[in-house]
């Protein structure tokens, strides 16, 4: 080699060092937050959806006009002011300087577009928890005014929660919603760069968020139904946030040096709807009747969840409003009189046979529940089959089309914090009624007075008159309050909140 080659060789790498030495402080002080969950997002259309698993993704791109704070207070995020200028109307101001992820400022006309389309559009999925805004009504660039059928003593939470964040009209106008639901623009914290399905999404911090940069450079949100890899993942310091870790395995992870556990307060109540439609076993009242009281909401607790959990006869959880608490830590179970009902009903020992179908990795240990369900449900003479599906293939083929055989596991969380929230979907024709089959007229006449009612005594005693109908009808079986774990990097310094939703704006790194 000549000296000329020896040189420029030299010269070469010690460039190739100076580099690394630059690159690799670079690197390292960008900071990366990963969250394991169980299930994936459907897409990004925030009106499309009921999940609060799916919103918790969602909730870190799209900003609401006002936002809960972590003791569940409403605080100013879009708006910063707000006032109720008549028993239908209340006037909003928004904030100035804000930007969607591509630059665009936020004006009203963005607000009156992403909320006039859940009150208005009956084919959208959010409609009924807007169905009462009967106009956003555009002041100026910053000011709007929502118009309701009636009053509407719980308007400040429908505009807080769920299918209500705000999205840029003039982008959604040109790639329509089937293109917004693959490429999501918002408000929000971070921007969403790549979405693989079924396994990540990856998110870059807004540096231009009207809150200031958030402290995460990365958010990648990672898809993993399996409890045991992604306790495992946690463990090794893979993910930072893991939802829904098992009871038997928080000694494990609080004993791996890289990660505890909190328990995750919740106002998740887990159900079994039932199919009391036409030719169903379960038309029979005296049938479902018989399935209500062959489970012991408290065995069921305790065997599955090491005790982590509430019986409950309803939708009902501490710190909800106007939802009448005597359901709340009771139960019913009597085998015998199961036993009685089901031979009133024409059935004798092994003579009915019942699907019991849920999701897997949805919620915690929820195939477990399905098994011991059914170990309970065998022990008074209902032979039962199970299946069990991943959660895409459960909503997608079970759960949306309304294709509930006998019984479905599900879970409701109440993103209105409020009893209207657990129980209007069960009007006919909604939801809930399309799935089970269950109509009533007087339950949908309280529920309506209900939203319209101002006054918090009255509009408790009509919610308290929905929740017996509805309890009573057992078209939906309550089992329990959940109370979850989720699993925190030690290097993390941040507390889940009632509502489930994975705001990591909130999230610091600790040092």
């Amino acid at each position: 080699m000549s000296i000329r080659q020896m040189l420029r060789a030299g010269l070469v790498a010690g460039c190739a060092a100076m580099a690394l030495a630059f690159a690799g402080p670079a690197y390292a002080q960008e900071r990366e937050l990963v969250i394991a969950q169980g299930i994936d997002t459907s897409g990004f259309d925030p009106h499309a959806h009921t999940t609060a698993a799916i919103e918790a993704i969602h909730v870190n791109i799209f900003d609401y006009l006002l936002m809960r704070d972590g003791k569940g207070e409403l605080q100013p995020a879009l708006a910063t002011e707000w006032e109720q200028v008549s028993d239908t109307a209340m006037r909003f101001r928004l904030r100035e300087g804000v930007l969607f992820h591509d630059g665009t400022p936020l004006t009203a006309a963005d607000v009156k577009f992403s909320l006039e389309r859940p009150a208005l559009d009956e084919s959208v999925i959010q409609h009924s928890f807007y169905d009462t805004i009967r106009e956003v009504e555009v002041v100026n660039d910053h000011e709007v005014i929502i118009h309701t059928d009636g009053p509407d003593p719980i308007l400040l939470n429908r505009v807080s929660r769920i299918g209500s964040g705000i999205v840029p009209k003039a982008y959604v106008d040109k790639v329509g919603w089937d293109g917004f639901a693959q490429k999501p623009i918002g408000t929000g914290p971070f921007r969403m760069v790549e979405w693989r399905r079924d396994d990540r999404i990856i998110m870059e911090a807004f540096k231009e968020h009207w809150r200031g940069a958030p402290a995460w450079d990365r958010l990648i949100h990672r898809t993993i139904p399996e409890d045991s890899t992604r306790v495992g993942e946690l463990v090794s310091g893979g993910v930072d946030i893991a939802t829904n870790i098992p009871s038997q395995d928080i000694e494990r992870v609080k004993a791996s040096g890289i990660a505890t556990t909190a328990p995750w307060p919740s106002f998740r109540v887990m159900t079994l709807f039932v199919n009391t439609k036409e030719g169903s076993p379960l038309a029979d009242p005296k049938v479902r009747e018989a399935v209500d009281l062959a489970i012991d909401n408290k065995a069921l607790i305790d065997t599955v969840f090491n005790g982590l959990g509430t019986p409950v006869r309803a939708a009902v959880t501490p710190g909800l409003s106007a939802v009448p608490m005597e359901y709340h830590n009771t139960f019913l179970y009597d085998p015998e009189r199961a036993v009685a009902l089901l031979k009133e009903a024409g059935y004798g020992p092994n003579e009915l046979t019942l699907k019991l179908q849920g999701p897997s990795g949805r919620y915690p240990l929820d195939v477990e529940m399905l098994e011991i369900i059914s170990v309970m449900l065998n022990a008074v003479g209902i032979n039962t089959e199970i299946e069990a599906l991943e959660w895409s293939s459960y909503n997608s083929r079970i759960w949306e089309p309304n294709k509930i055989e006998h019984l479905a596991l599900i879970g409701h969380a109440n993103s209105l914090q409020d009893g209207y929230h657990a129980v209007q979907r069960a009007r006919c024709g909604l939801e809930f009624s399309n799935k089970t089959g269950w109509c009533d007229k007087r339950f949908d006449e309280v529920v309506g007075q209900s939203a319209v009612t101002v006054d918090p005594e009255k509009r408790s005693a009509l919610l308290a008159e929905a929740f017996k109908l509805l309890t009573d009808s057992r078209s939906i079986i309550f089992l329990m309050q959940l109370e979850n774990t989720i699993g925190i990097g030690k290097d993390v310094d941040w507390r889940p909140s009632p509502d489930e939703q994975l705001w990591m704006y909130a999230a610091k790194p600790k040092g």
